[in-house]
Order: structure tokens, then C-alpha cells, then sequence
């Protein structure tokens, strides 16, 4: 199943853009929570493999709350499947 995903960090050899690959679909994951949750999630997420620390967006304050929010994108080929 990870081989269905491409990383969007820099330095990576998959473009950023849909418009290079349209059998992409863009898949977003997002954490909100305190600011010390956040940064503790990104570091689980890092430690089990899934994403790398610099991968996620600036931590942005989370509308009408007192959490912030941070977003992972990733792209997956169309068309794949978990069986």
C-alpha cells in the first residue's frame, strides 16, 4: 500500500503539481490540536516511517479556537485499491 503514495516534500522526483500526472489524486492529512499535541503527533508519525518532519505545513492557528493545524499532502495513483 505505501508504493500507492508520492511524497510531496522537496527534493522529491514526483512534481508537486496534479497538472504533470492527472492519475493523481491529492490526499491531505491533518492534525489540530494544542500546539505541544501537534508537534507530538509529527514526531510519531516520523518515528513510525509515515512522514518525514519537514513534510507537514507551518502550524496555523485553527479558526475560532486555541489549537493550531498542520496538513501532510500526499498523491496517490488513481485507481488503486487496499486489497
Amino acid at each position: 500500500m505505501a508504493q500507492e503514495f508520492f511524497s510531496d516534500s522537496t527534493g522529491s522526483d514526483r512534481p508537486n503539481s496534479d497538472a504533470f500526472e492527472p492519475q493523481r489524486e491529492k490526499v491531505q492529512f491533518m492534525i489540530i490540536s494544542s500546539r505541544e499535541g501537534v508537534q507530538e503527533q509529527i514526531r510519531n508519525f516520523y518515528v513510525m516511517g509515515f512522514a518525514q518532519v519537514d513534510e507537514w505545513g507551518p502550524l496555523t492557528p485553527a479558526p475560532n479556537s486555541d489549537r493550531v493545524m498542520t496538513i501532510l499532502v500526499r498523491y496517490r495513483k488513481v485507481g488503486s485499491t487496499d486489497s
